[in-house]
């Protein structure tokens, strides 16, 4: 009896503590939305306009705030239901809590339309929605609903005010949706009951023993960060995952504060163990590492997974079940592209869908081959087995890549030998697969960089190709040098164009650029090298005087190329290779400069930018390049950092790899992943994002310490989307380990 009273009282007490852990919980997620709270800023629109407006398939329309109502005018309903779309942003839903939407509409003609709150990603589901008619009289609605799912700190208030029907799935008259305009007011969306409010989930990665969790070569440079880890004793061990036996003993560096992490780290080495297994890092206080492996071929499959997905990108060509598995499709955007401000229409069929939409654009996608083809000419030929259309016929799996997009390209360049800077559709599409694309193709303006991107590029690849070994990439070699050089002559005939600005009706990625005289410079070096010819040594030396070598190995920032094929031309005169020599020693002491002050051991501290993964991956690459043509020992091995990083070595304490390491990406803004319900494995996130730049990462990150500023959701395209060319420098990191 005294034994089941001592456990009573235990479970009593168990239960309270429960029973007071889940109170404090709600009344914590309570307090954050309290009833009667307004969620609306401006929803009766006496103040600046706080909607935007988004039209897609042949909608048009625009609006205005005018006598303290929000105006509609609609020219063209478009074809689907959300061709036109007013949309409010900037607020929170929390699971289990009550709210009521409420707003005033008339109209200038009887149609239909719908009212939603919807998920901002992914399939745009709606939480709360209704279908309603209006009139020239004004009438006042009103949506009760409570937030079943998980809390969304971004969805989305929108009208569907396109082609929209009476019924879901019914038909439209489209002669209701002539000219006319639609008046909104009184906007509101207000907290009826908090009660069930469900406490958001603690981080439980907020500290932890970050390590590549892909793994090391037996003689590389091996750390792990100990984030927030609170242990007595400084030792650590590294011992086997399957039977725990301790293989290395060390002792943990200093504390450091790590104010860009919001953490206090301490990093330790084991570079000393080389012995080939799976291993653990176990701080004293028994924290453990994600597991990762030591072997000589450790990147292997990361290598041809991060190839492989390339060829998943491909465009205007069907994948079948074999090579795509889960993303097969047929042939996507297949028809002939309409060059805008003409009539005519031609083909650019082919080449890679640049991210998680299906945009092709030249100055991204020449960057991306450009890593291609250096990564072939590190390794050697020794990738035929990638899981490409071309595994297993001889010819490395690299250069069969990179072909399929240089064979785009010169689709894109014009007679006169300018090139296009992109085709895409007017808009983004919605998260479908490829193929049920079926907008009309626009072709967007020649620009400057473009040209000069691809001059470099096919420049590059010709060089390379005629000494492919193979007859097929060697007879391709003098049209991919002689298409560079007629877009050299472009670029001498349009010095001072003005950078590229998206025409008026497109809204798709602009990748603009205002300073074009690093891309000339990448063009006359890589066709210097190649050509040997002096006009184009004489234009890269002058170049590397004034200044136009603006250094990097970004699409915006492509100097580094030119720096290294001047490194690398054995015809160059030696003016020149001392000014490379000194802009490349000077990106990678200025990088090892920065490492240095970051316990993660990359040049990045307060400030990561949209796209920093694949920042990280360049400034990688480039410290290999230091290596390579400076002899610069120290290089290698800061570079060995960078690839850890990007594989968990990081404050996130993710892989950044889709479906590599212990813990990866789910969600990526990637379309095909989202239409067929898993992700596309192989795939580089873009990573921390520091300036916030979508509306998730507004709701959800706020706040965050600047390394942090990451999510694993569809929603966050600035943080989690993916691009053929963040995959490529990764590729080039890998192969110059």
């Amino acid at each position: 009896m005294k034994t089941g009273n001592v456990w009573c009282k235990m479970l009593c007490l168990l239960l309270a503590l429960t029973l007071s852990s889940a109170i404090a919980g709600a009344a914590a997620a309570e307090a954050e939305q309290a009833p009667g709270e307004e969620l609306i800023t401006n929803g009766d629109f006496s103040g600046a306009l706080n909607w935007q407006l988004y039209t897609e398939s042949e909608g048009k329309a625009d609006m205005a705030v005018e006598n303290g109502e929000l105006v509609v005018n609609v020219h063209n309903g478009g074809k689907v239901e959300h061709a036109i779309q007013p949309y409010y942003d900037g607020f929170k839903l929390i699971q289990g809590v009550s709210y009521e939407l409420s707003w005033d509409v008339r109209s200038t003609v009887e149609r239909y339309m719908q009212v939603r709150i919807q998920l901002n990603g992914g399939d745009y589901h709606a939480y709360a929605q209704e279908r309603l008619k209006a009139g020239p009289e004004t009438e006042h609605h009103a949506i009760q609903f409570t937030m079943e799912e998980a809390t969304d700190p971004a969805p989305r208030l929108c009208v569907n005010m396109g082609n929209v029907p009476e019924v879901e799935g019914g038909e439209a008259d489209p002669a209701t949706l002539g000219e006319h305009q639609v008046f909104f007011d009184n906007f509101s969306l207000k907290v009826t009951d908090s009660s069930s409010a469900v406490a958001a989930e603690e981080d439980p990665d907020a500290t932890g023993i970050r390590v590549n969790q892909i793994g090391y070569k037996p003689e590389s440079v091996k750390t792990a960060v100990f984030a927030g880890v609170s242990a007595d004793s400084d030792a650590f061990k590294v011992v086997k995952a399957d039977s725990g036996e301790t293989a290395f003993e060390g002792t943990a560096g200093p504390a450091k504060e790590n104010v860009w992490a919001g953490e206090t780290d301490r990093v330790a080495d084991f570079s000393a163990l080389t012995e080939p297994g799976t291993y653990v890092v176990e701080a004293a206080d028994g924290t453990r590492s994600p597991a990762f492996t030591i072997a000589e071929d450790v990147y292997g499959e990361l290598l041809r997974a991060a190839v492989r997905m390339l060829t998943l990108q491909r465009c205007g060509t069907a994948l079948d079940e074999k090579i795509g598995g889960d993303f097969a499709h047929p042939e996507c955007h297949t028809a002939e592209a309409l060059v805008l401000g003409t009539d005519e229409k031609i083909d650019v069929s082919g080449g890679w869908h640049d991210a998680g939409d299906y945009g092709r654009y030249t100055v991204s996608g020449a960057k991306a081959a450009a890593d291609i083809l250096q990564a072939w000419e590190r390794l050697g030929t020794k990738t035929d087995d990638a899981g490409i259309p071309e595994s297993g016929d001889g010819i490395d799996d690299l250069l069969q890549e990179a072909k399929y997009e240089l064979d785009w390209l010169l689709k894109m360049q014009r007679a006169d030998g300018g090139v296009y800077h992109k085709v895409t559709c007017r808009n983004f599409p919605a998260f479908i697969s490829p193929e049920k694309e079926t907008e009309e193709l626009v072709i967007c303006p020649v620009s400057n960089t473009a040209t000069g991107d691809f001059a470099g590029v096919m420049a590059l690849a010709g060089r390379i190709f005629a000494k492919s070994g193979d007859e097929t990439l060697a007879a391709a070699a003098d049209g991919y040098i002689a298409a560079a050089e007629k877009a050299w002559a472009y670029l001498e005939a349009h010095k001072g164009d003005p950078g590229f600005k998206n025409p008026e009706d497109v809204v798709t990625g602009e990748y603009p650029d205002e300073n074009d005289e690093d891309e000339y410079f990448w063009a006359a070096a890589e066709l210097a090298r190649t050509t040997g010819k002096d006009e184009y040594r004489k234009a890269a030396e002058e170049l590397l005087d004034d200044g136009g070598t603006r250094t990097g190995l970004g699409w915006l920032d492509v100097g580094s190329y030119g720096v290294y094929a001047v490194l690398k031309d054995e015809g160059a005169g030696e003016a020149a290779k001392e000014k490379a020599q000194a802009l490349m020693r000077g990106c990678a002491e200025k990088a090892l400069e920065i490492a240095g002050t970051n316990p993660y051991g990359i040049d990045r501290t307060d400030t990561y930018e949209w796209g920093s993964n694949m920042g990280v991956a360049n400034t990688g690459a480039i410290l290999q390049m230091a290596a390579e043509t400076l002899g610069m020992d120290e290089c290698e091995k800061a570079a060995q950092r960078y690839l850890d990083y990007l594989l968990g070595e990081n404050a996130t304490g993710y892989c950044f790899v889709t479906a590599f390491g212990g813990k990866s990406p789910e969600h990526p803004h990637h379309r095909p992943s989202t239409a067929a319900g898993r992700v596309m494995p192989g795939m580089l996130v873009g990573g921390p994002d520091s300036g916030l730049d979508d509306p998730y990462a507004v709701a959800a990150l706020t706040g965050k310490p600047p390394a942090k500023c990451y999510a694993d959701s569809d929603q966050t395209y600035s943080t989690n989307e993916v691009c053929v060319y963040w995959n490529s420098p990764l590729v080039l990191l890998i192969a110059g380990e």
